[in-house]
């Protein structure tokens, strides 16, 4: 062997000396530290232990209760429905929710009458139940002094913010700023988008 050769070995064996002088000096204060702060292995479970862990039944949770605003216009939607749905020809909206006297009453209309409040906005139909009469719709009871709204081809378009804040399409995620502002822009366009077909 020659010179070049033998040194060329005996570096290689010193690098591989120190190399594993490294790595079992790191794998012994690896074991010290362990030691020293009460870090174990984790040990994983038994198969059977396991097993019973996942077959185990989930446990029953109630759901939470719904804590948003209460619901609006619990009268002028199920009437505003019941008409909309006779008047495209579907099966009727259920009204048992409703005062016997005012289901009394809008089952008694006639097919322009339903026509008329499916044109109506909730929130309008219920201040109608009122006494705030709309023109095409009899009273709850008979004949009164009418006051009469606005017709529905009469331009109501700077009268559009506040109709649309009466009724909401979309209730806030939040009582936050952002989202009440959010759930009011929804609202805007959709009941812009619905009077036009109405219109």
């Amino acid at each position: 062997m020659s010179f070049l050769a033998r040194i060329a070995a005996l570096a290689a064996a010193a690098v591989a000396s120190v190399l594993a002088f490294v790595f079992e000096s790191g794998r012994w204060v690896l074991r010290a530290v362990r030691s020293a702060t009460c870090v174990t292995t984790p040990v994983l479970p038994a198969t059977d232990a396991a097993a019973a862990y996942l077959d185990a039944p989930a446990p029953a949770v109630a759901p939470a209760p719904y804590r948003g605003p209460a619901p609006r216009h619990q009268v002028g939607v199920p009437l505003v429905s019941y008409a909309r749905h006779l008047v495209a020809g579907g099966p009727a909206a259920d009204t048992s929710a409703l005062p016997e006297p005012v289901r009394a009453w809008v089952e008694g209309l006639t097919h322009a009458e339903l026509v008329t409040l499916a044109a109506s906005l909730p929130h309008e139909a219920e201040a109608h139940v009122a006494g705030h009469l709309i023109e095409g719709l009899p009273t709850l009871s008979g004949p009164a002094p009418r006051e009469v709204a606005p017709a529905t081809d009469a331009d109501t378009s700077a009268q559009d913010a506040d109709a649309s804040a009466d009724w909401q399409w979309t209730r806030p995620l939040s009582d936050h700023p952002e989202d009440v502002e959010i759930a009011n822009l929804v609202n805007l366009a959709m009941e812009r988008g619905r009077r036009k077909k109405v219109a």
